[in-house]
């Protein structure tokens, strides 16, 4: 499911099913340096929240991306996201980001931090499968937290 209209409608029918939010991370960088990587990071973490939006339709729901800056507080940030969708009653609150500043930010171990893949020079057939074996990395972890 995706945060909108129609499908908050299933989410608020089916809450007791539907426990699990994802929110992707993606830092802004306005920089010389960073500012095409940043880009293809979130374009990267964007794609791959959307297949494993496609993979466990009806468990999860994929929130917007957040973007931030690096000189934004981390953890304010994860704490005000945490109260907010504990409102909602999600039991499981996973970010993605491809931003290694989230790492220290791990104290629940709700931060998965995966490298950035570039997509941008991939065709479609390629972009899918290196999607594919991410998302299979990451089945275990999500299983292991779903178990908790």
């Amino acid at each position: 499911m995706h945060w909108n209209g129609k499908d908050s409608a299933v989410f608020q029918a089916q809450k007791e099913y539907i426990d699990t939010a994802i929110i992707p991370l993606t830092l802004i960088d306005g920089s010389d340096s960073g500012f095409q990587f940043a880009a293809s990071a979130a374009d990267f973490v964007l794609s791959l929240g959307n297949i494993i939006e496609n993979q466990f339709k009806g468990r999860i729901v994929l929130f917007p991306s957040f973007s931030y800056t690096r000189n934004q507080d981390k953890h304010l940030l994860l704490e005000n996201w945490l109260e907010e969708l504990k409102k909602a009653q999600f039991k499981h609150i996973f970010f993605l980001t491809s931003d290694r500043d989230w790492i220290t930010m791990n104290e629940e171990q709700n931060v998965f931090w995966i490298p950035s893949i570039p997509l941008e020079s991939m065709d479609q057939k390629m972009k899918n499968s290196v999607l594919e074996d991410q998302l299979r990395q990451l089945i275990p972890t999500f299983a292991e937290k779903w178990a908790n």
